[in-house]
């Protein structure tokens, strides 16, 4: 059975490998990637259960990301998105992630706990290769 891979799009690479190997390590494939511009690459050429993606991050951010997605013919409304932030400089976290919460299904604002991640993550995606495996 193909599963659709979680794709993880955060500029930090240690916050990234963290969630990456955290999701695979209870039965989930994951892509994971440091910058949007590559994420929506990646969109394009390969489907994806659902989107976590970082909102403040250099050159193309998170918000041109779920804009993307959400305008696109292919995935629009339907895609799946977690938006997380720790804020920035220029706007704390609360600002940010309520800039986006008629575009997102879900926003974590960080440091959250893995047990919340992992809730949410089970929530929004059905490709945990522990159902497939059950359901052959």
């Amino acid at each position: 059975m193909n599963l659709k891979p979680i794709l993880i799009v955060d500029d930090n690479e240690f916050i990234r490998a963290s969630m990456v190997k955290f999701i695979e390590a209870h039965g989930y494939s994951v892509i994971g990637t440091g910058n949007a511009k590559e994420a929506m690459t990646i969109l394009n050429e390969k489907e994806v259960s659902l989107v976590i993606t970082d909102v403040l991050m250099p050159d193309t951010n998170g918000f041109e990301l779920v804009d993307f997605i959400r305008n696109s013919n292919d995935l629009g409304e339907s895609m799946p998105i977690i938006a997380i932030s720790g804020g920035g400089r220029a706007m704390d976290a609360d600002t940010v992630l309520t800039s986006l919460e008629e575009k997102v299904d879900l926003i974590l604002k960080k440091p959250f706990s893995k047990k919340e991640l992992l809730d949410n993550v089970s929530k929004l995606s059905n490709n945990k290769k522990r159902d497939a495996n059950l359901s052959k």
